[in-house]
């Protein structure tokens, strides 16, 4: 069981953001302390302030809403497991299902309209 003054949240946004490389956004890669991006460019990228967003790392910032996460998880080029575990950390619960829109038949459905 967790220790609960540990912020699991807070772990989980770190270890994405480390492992993310800053000249593929177009931030200079040079001289930095820490790898991945910094938490300024996180927190420009799901466009909320960077003091909010380094109060969610440390643990200060309160509970998030699911729009923010959901752009959290946008700026962290996060999988659908990676959001889901984002948004368990964040809320509590998994985010509400996401439709695609698609204007085109996927291959797979294709063959089985071929098949019929």
């Amino acid at each position: 069981m967790p220790d609960e003054n540990e912020n699991l949240l807070g772990a989980y946004l770190r270890d994405r953001r480390t492992k993310l490389d800053p000249a593929a956004f177009g931030f200079e890669s040079t001289r930095r302390r820490t790898p991945g991006l910094r938490r300024e460019e996180v927190a420009q990228r799901a466009n909320v302030s960077a003091t909010w967003y380094t109060w969610l790392e440390q643990g200060r910032g309160g509970a998030p809403s699911a729009e923010v996460l959901d752009r959290i998880s946008r700026a962290l080029l996060l999988t659908e497991v990676e959001r889901e575990h984002l948004f368990l950390l964040g809320l509590g619960r998994p985010p509400e299902v996401r439709y695609e829109a698609r204007d085109t038949v996927t291959p797979r459905l294709q063959r089985i309209l071929d098949v019929l």
